[in-house]
């Protein structure tokens, strides 16, 4: 059988048993020189003072037991429990009664002194283990501090389990670093059951240690132990315990809230400073590229009619750089403005086939020695999206395929229908992503170590740029309600598949230029 967890306060009979014992020896000493009224006094005082230390009801057993020997000793006939006259009947039925009126309010009375007693510690607890919790920094600390504080108002070896985000968190006593193997089981069990087990709780009763739940609303964030290895006053009610358990959780869940929006906001905060500086420069960039591609184009059509091949490359060059810088500059502002809370999307129905024929005009006069094919199914549905973005989208994808591939190797788009949306793949042959990488190459300023590759320009194209392609297609992908991933594709290479979401086509004129529902 378990031991019991709390062991509850024994009150003390001997001041009682003192005070009767003085009653007896003060009605021997002073019979004869006292009245009997004055002795039924001092009864009456005596029954009052006993009362303090013991219940009603023995209260009330020891003065009619008192009244009978007051009536065997001093009452005449005396050393008989014979009444002669009708006033001593009546003062001993009056001493019977007045004893135990006094007796039963002493204890009424003593009774809610110790339950408003109870509710001061119980007050004086919880506000102690509030304030303790509050000043805590972090979770850990917030741990620690309970653990210390029920150690010390149970006498048991306070364990913890909390779930987060991160995993399962172990919190043993002090002097360890988590539960010890016995306990840890019982934790989980706790945290299924959703309700405290152990001694005392009502539930597996003859478990070693009593097991709360730490519930923090509606939800159980972790388990509580308390191991009964050193038993001790003063005792703590299960339902106290409870509220303790509901504190303690509340606050991790408070503290844990606060530490998630002050990153929330510190990241937001970052973003938008990111944000402003990153629109400024690329802002800051347009009107040189401007003036470098004006110049370089004039430069190749002037050595076009020189007949200088030498100055066309290096013209062509200049270009083809300013392109690409150009190209950067765009995607920066585009990720600066889709990472705006308010920017508004200028939608239109789109068809893929116009898209992706954008889209390869200008690969195909970018990258003449590559073959880019696709496939559109016939009767597609269109598509309700910005044009612009979808296909500097597509752009940005064909771009990294190109880069990441054999030059031998084609390019592959392919549409279809799925499930109430429209899937766009983007497929390669290329040396394909590692699964590790699959969501960490979408984040800003991210980029995968590169893979040396036999072809050198290749490996040169591959290196350039900044991390922000695929950021940027995430981000347009967001802001049309779309999800983008990539895959590994059968036979090598990668796969980038975007997930549209199918809208309800329109059917007449004015439907064209109207949002569809979803």
């Amino acid at each position: 059988m378990a031991p019991p967890l709390f062991v509850k306060r024994t009150p003390s009979f001997w001041p009682a048993i003192a005070i009767w014992a003085i009653f007896a020896v003060l009605m021997v000493a002073l019979d004869g020189v006292w009245s009997l009224g004055n002795l039924a006094l001092l009864l009456v005082l005596c029954s009052t003072l006993a009362s303090f230390w013991l219940s009603a009801g023995v209260s009330v057993v020891v003065s009619a037991a008192a009244v009978a020997w007051f009536n065997w000793f001093a009452v005449p006939p005396r050393f008989t429990f014979h009444v002669e006259l009708h006033q001593d009947l009546l003062l001993l039925v009056t001493l019977l009664c007045t004893s135990s009126v006094i007796s039963v309010l002493m204890a009424r009375l003593r009774s809610h002194a110790l339950a408003q007693e109870q509710v001061a510690e119980q007050a004086q607890r919880q506000q102690t283990l509030a304030t303790q919790l509050q000043q805590a920094l972090s979770v850990p600390e917030q741990v620690r501090a309970a653990q210390s504080l029920l150690s010390d108002w149970t006498g048991c070896a306070v364990s913890l389990l909390l779930r987060t985000e991160q995993g399962d968190a172990w919190f043993g006593p002090a002097d360890q670093s988590a539960p010890s193997a016995a306990l840890q089981p019982l934790l989980v069990a706790c945290i299924q059951e959703q309700n405290a087990i152990g001694p005392g709780a009502g539930r597996y009763e003859s478990l070693p240690a009593l097991v709360l739940p730490l519930r923090a609303g509606v939800r159980v964030i972790g388990a509580l132990a308390l191991d009964p290895e050193r038993v001790r006053e003063p005792p703590v009610s299960l339902a106290h315990l409870h509220h303790l358990a509901r504190l303690l959780a509340d606050e991790i869940e408070r503290l844990q809230s606060r530490q998630q929006a002050q990153e929330a906001h510190a990241h937001l905060q970052t973003q938008q400073l990111r944000n402003t500086l990153l629109a400024a420069i690329s802002h800051d960039y347009r009107t040189p590229l401007a003036t470098i591609t004006g110049a370089a184009s004039a430069m190749a059509q002037q050595a076009e009619q020189g007949h200088d091949p030498h100055v066309v490359r290096q013209a062509q060059t200049i270009l083809a750089e300013a392109e690409h810088l150009h190209r950067m500059t765009t995607h920066t502002l585009q990720l600066a403005r889709l990472d705006a809370l308010d920017a508004p999307l200028q939608c239109s129905w789109e068809s893929v086939e116009e898209l992706w024929g954008v889209v390869l005009a200008s690969a195909r006069r970018r990258y003449p020695e590559r073959t880019i094919q696709a496939h559109v199914p016939p009767g597609l549905p269109l598509l309700w999206c910005e044009p612009i973005l979808l296909v500097q989208l597509f752009e940005n994808l064909v771009d990294n395929a190109i880069h990441h591939s054999p030059v031998d190797a084609p390019v592959r788009l392919e549409a279809r229908p799925v499930d109430g949306a429209i899937e766009l793949d983007v497929m390669d042959r290329g040396v394909g992503i590692p699964a590790e990488w699959h969501d960490k190459v979408f984040e800003p300023f991210c980029r995968m170590p590169s893979v040396q590759r036999p072809d050198p320009n290749q490996d040169a194209m591959a290196r350039r740029g900044m991390g922000l392609g695929l950021a940027l297609c995430r981000a347009i992908a967001k802001a049309h309600q779309a999800m983008i991933w990539i895959e590994a594709r059968e036979g090598g290479g990668t796969v980038v598949r975007l997930r549209m979401p199918m809208r309800s086509q329109p059917t007449t004129a004015a439907e064209v230029t109207q949002e569809p529902q979803t």
